[in-house]
């Protein structure tokens, strides 16, 4: 099957070389999927986007999308429909390119599509599943807190993580969604999109992951972000009461 891991930048100068490069050594162990990756890089200021073209001259499955729209959101909706329509995916993966995800799971997250799912999460909140220990209380609640809450407003309640970004998705159930009119510019789309396609009669399944923190650079989510994904909650949960 063709894959697609699609892996929105923003000033990941410091990680994206060696991110790519340990995705790739677990890309050639997988023999059952022809994979590639696609960065959609919102402008970076610190040159990212200059270091994946390097790696380009080496590598013909490294492809670029330059992004002039920020947020996680615009960069996944735009970054779907170039994989879509350009590269011919059967499987979409979310990944963060900071080595918060563990590219070793691309081992455990692909071959359930390939069985019969539609909708693969790498969950930190099923038996197995992690975050950070050396995070700050008011972290780890915001985290476990915001996914709960997440999970009930939305109606999602079979599902323990509704906002992890380690995704595998079969592209089938993502042709039925119009991505434009999902109105989310930030990480309410992980939400927002998982929404849709259990809406639309995903078969998803959970596997454990352990979130790592990120070593360098820092975290893009602010405070934006967290309005956006507060207020998209009460929206997907007026949709569900009343239509």
């Amino acid at each position: 099957m063709n894959v697609t891991i699609v892996l929105p930048t923003y000033n990941e100068a410091e990680n994206i070389e060696d991110f790519l490069n340990a995705v790739y050594k677990v890309i050639n162990e997988i023999t059952d999927f022809n994979i590639n990756t696609l960065i959609v890089d919102d402008n970076s200021p610190d040159g990212t986007a200059d270091i994946v073209k390097n790696l380009q001259q080496t590598n013909d499955k490294i492809y670029l999308l330059e992004n002039n729209t920020r947020g996680l959101g615009n960069a996944y909706k735009k970054g779907f429909k170039y994989a879509i329509n350009n590269l011919n995916p059967e499987i979409l993966v979310e990944m963060d390119s900071d080595f918060s995800h563990d590219p070793e799971k691309l081992k455990e997250i692909l071959p359930p599509i390939k069985s019969g799912y539609d909708f693969v999460i790498g969950s930190r909140y099923i038996k197995g599943g992690s975050i950070p220990k050396d995070w700050a209380l008011i972290r780890k609640m915001n985290s476990k807190y915001g996914n709960i809450f997440a999970r009930f407003i939305a109606g999602l309640f079979k599902i323990k993580d509704c906002t992890s970004g380690y995704r595998a998705i079969r592209v089938d159930i993502l042709k039925q969604i119009d991505l434009d009119n999902l109105d989310v510019n930030g990480y309410a789309f992980q939400m927002n999109i998982l929404y849709e396609c259990v809406h639309h009669g995903a078969k998803f399944l959970e596997i454990p992951i352990d979130f790592i923190d990120r070593a360098k650079g820092k975290s893009k989510l602010g405070i934006n972000d967290v309005k956006e994904f507060m207020v998209n909650s009460f929206k997907l949960l007026f949709r569900r009461m009343f239509n």
